[in-house]
């Protein structure tokens, strides 16, 4: 692997790493007895020190070492968790994030703030049980004197485990920062002819006595992320040892030891067997001695612990995409093939062509299915990158708020948690600001001085649900619209309904805040927000009760790939309508159609009155059925309102491969894309929000 490829794999490795380094703190905040997060922060540390090593970023390592150390401190209990201690490793963390920038893009580092944070972290002690003479120069706190044992540790190694992002002498080093290294064994005799070997190719492997202080756990840590595909043993040998010397040795041949300390290889062994004497009397005559190396290490194996190796492969997006879009393709020629079977005259022929498109239609349908779910990620990557703001951002404003998920394994589409996060962010803010109280107000209203946010999702209907809650001072209502008359959004003498007072929210230059902040005040945000979930084919609802608290509840798709879509003509365009928008579809009767002075045409849906858009008027269609009894009215969902739109027919349902009409055309109003037909025409899809505000002016 070239060097800029294991740069580019250890960049995107230290992304994932840090995000759990951010997260498992701030859980450690609230769950500091929990062991297995401060074991995963460790892990994450780890991993992003020994693999900036490697990778020759060596102010990364050092730096992150020095990271480690307090967070072992943590793991044995000779640091307790506070409030400063955690803001402390998270001002490193995000130095570390600048640091390993810098080093990738080759950029100076500011060694002046490395060292502050790298000082600041080395004279913190946090607990009366290790003071500030306890750390040593390297950083890390000094081991309580415990008992001294001796420790072996036999380490062989895939051939391939350089080009995996290990290194054996990293493993080595950080062997003896934890202890004294009083014997090494390197075993050579796998290493071929000198015109033979490759250098990307480890050949030898490893017997180590250690001598430490340290529980046997530290010692398998070291080894965590080798393990799964490696052969490690690790051996408490301390009662062999006595004053510094291995009693073993009495029991041993003095062939065996000699092959154990790597004087004799598996040659000589197999020249000692052809003689007629002893094994050891041979290797005596020959002046070598005795050790089956094989048969050692198949020893050596038969003790180790295997644990259940992972799965999962890294892909790059690009390939998932790509893979989407010859899905797409595929289902496109299926509908064609669909399409041209339908045509066929002869009955025979017919059906035996109709079945094959039938089955490849089934086989498609699936291999769809299983390639959108390679792209489906869990959003709890995303949702854990929020407790950083909650906690900042409350630290900030002088309030006490509490974050908590529900949800987190529900699954969305990767490039889908990719644009949301940003929205998502701007709410919390905004929750932060604006909904939750400062501890004395909350106090004087007989509230807990704690406020909480909720982050929760859930699929409903084939579409993900997001919502952002909290227990704040709910959404001033006459507040809002006394600003929305002052900006000219809205009409003084008019009577608005709840749901229309928090639209008003998304408008452009629209703020309730009283001063103008680094965090809020400037009315720009929130209709970003509104146009940034609309862009995702979603939709965004405001539920809100004074003293109470508030809820933005986020509607999305599953995927912005592919969908499931009604066919409809217009005149003699094929209209596509996502099917998750569509409540019904209706003949109407002439009594069922009412036309209201001020609000138009109205249909009559089971009494419920519905606005009628006819779509020929809204897109310039020329269409002979103009009217709504010889036609049909499709009922469509908004956020949270329902409209009709007139078509003159519905030709059933179908999958629609999105594709984008602004990069291939231009912009089309009320659309979210186009989709190819069957038979080779282009079909628009339909965007409710937008047809919505085409007719209404929503």
């Amino acid at each position: 692997m070239a060097i800029d490829e294991l740069v580019q794999v250890f960049l995107e490795e230290s992304d994932d790493e840090i995000r759990e380094l951010e997260a498992g703190l701030i859980k450690l905040e609230e769950e500091q007895d929990d062991e297995n997060i401060i074991n995963r922060v460790f892990r994450a540390a780890h991993t992003i020190k020994g693999s900036a090593g490697l990778v020759g970023f060596d102010d990364v390592s050092i730096f992150t070492h020095d990271i480690e150390n307090i967070l072992d401190r943590i793991r044995t209990g000779e640091l307790k968790i506070t409030k400063k201690l955690i803001t402390n490793l998270l001002s490193a963390v995000d130095v570390l994030k600048r640091l390993i920038s810098a080093s990738a893009e080759g950029e100076d580092i500011d060694k002046a703030e490395i060292e502050n944070t790298t000082l600041t972290l080395k004279r913190f002690t946090g607990t009366t049980k290790t003071s500030a003479e306890d750390i040593d120069h390297t950083g890390s706190a000094k081991k309580s004197q415990g008992q001294v044992r001796t420790i072996s540790v036999i380490m062989k190694f895939r051939p391939d485990i350089l080009s995996t992002g290990q290194d054996p002498i990293m493993l080595i080093r950080e062997l003896a920062d934890n202890g004294e290294i009083i014997d090494t064994c390197v075993y050579t005799d796998s290493i071929p002819d000198f015109y033979a070997i490759n250098p990307t190719v480890c050949y030898t492997w490893w017997e180590i006595i250690v001598k430490t202080s340290r529980p046997l756990s530290d010692i398998q840590n070291i080894f965590l992320f080798v393990i799964d595909d490696n052969e490690i043993i690790i051996e408490d040998i301390s009662e062999q040892f006595r004053e510094g010397v291995d009693l073993s040795l009495a029991e041993k041949p003095i062939g065996e030891i000699l092959v154990e300390k790597g004087i004799v290889k598996q040659g000589d062994i197999e020249d000692a067997l052809k003689g007629h004497k002893t094994t050891g009397e041979m290797l005596v005559e020959m002046g070598k001695a005795p050790k089956d190396v094989v048969e050692r290490m198949a020893l050596a194996q038969s003790q180790s612990r295997k644990i259940a190796k992972s799965s999962t492969i890294r892909v790059d997006t690009d390939k998932l995409d790509k893979l989407v879009n010859l899905v797409g393709e595929m289902v496109i020629s299926v509908a064609r093939m669909s399409q041209l079977a339908s045509e066929i005259e002869s009955s025979s022929d017919s059906r035996s062509m109709q079945g094959a498109t039938a089955s490849l239609e089934r086989i498609s349908r699936e291999l769809q299915e299983q390639v959108m779910r390679v792209r489906m990620v869990p959003v709890e990557g995303t949702f854990n990158r929020f407790r950083r703001v909650v906690r900042d951002m409350s630290f900030e404003l002088g309030k006490k708020i509490e974050i908590k998920m529900s949800g987190t394994e529900t699954e969305l589409d990767k490039n889908v948690i990719e644009q949301i996060g940003d929205p998502l962010k701007h709410m919390i803010r905004n929750s932060i600001d604006h909904g939750i109280e400062s501890p004395e107000e909350r106090r004087q209203i007989g509230k807990p001085e704690e406020g909480t946010i909720w982050l929760k999702a859930f699929q409903r209907e084939g579409n993900i649900f997001i919502e952002i809650a909290d227990d704040g001072k709910g959404i001033n209502k006459q507040k809002v619209l006394e600003k929305a008359i002052e900006k000219g959004l809205a009409d003084p003498g008019r009577a608005y309904l709840d749901k229309d007072i928090f639209e008003m929210l998304f408008a452009p230059g629209l703020s309730t805040s009283e001063k103008v902040s680094e965090i809020s005040g400037r009315g720009v945000g929130m209709d970003v927000v509104k146009k940034n979930i609309e862009d995702l084919h979603g939709s965004v609802e405001v539920l809100s009760e004074v003293g109470k608290g508030s809820t933005f509840r986020i509607k999305l798709p599953l995927t912005l790939a592919i969908i499931d879509g009604m066919m409809v003509r217009v005149g003699t365009e094929v209209l596509t309508i996502p099917l998750s928008v569509i409540d019904k579809s209706v003949r109407p009767s002439r009594a069922e159609v009412k036309t209201v002075e001020g609000k138009g045409e109205l249909v009559d849906i089971r009494g419920d009155y519905i606005p009628l858009v006819r779509i020929y008027d809204l897109f310039n269609i020329p269409s002979e059925k103009t009217d709504p009894t010889d036609a049909l009215v499709v009922v469509l969902q908004s956020t949270d309102s329902r409209f009709g739109v007139l078509v003159d027919d519905v030709l059933g349902q179908t999958q629609a491969v999105i594709k984008s009409i602004d990069k291939n055309f231009r912009k089309i109003e009320g659309t979210s894309g186009a989709t190819i037909l069957g038979n080779g025409r282009v079909s628009l899809i339909l965007d409710v929000h937008g047809i919505e505000r085409m007719a209404f002016g929503a």
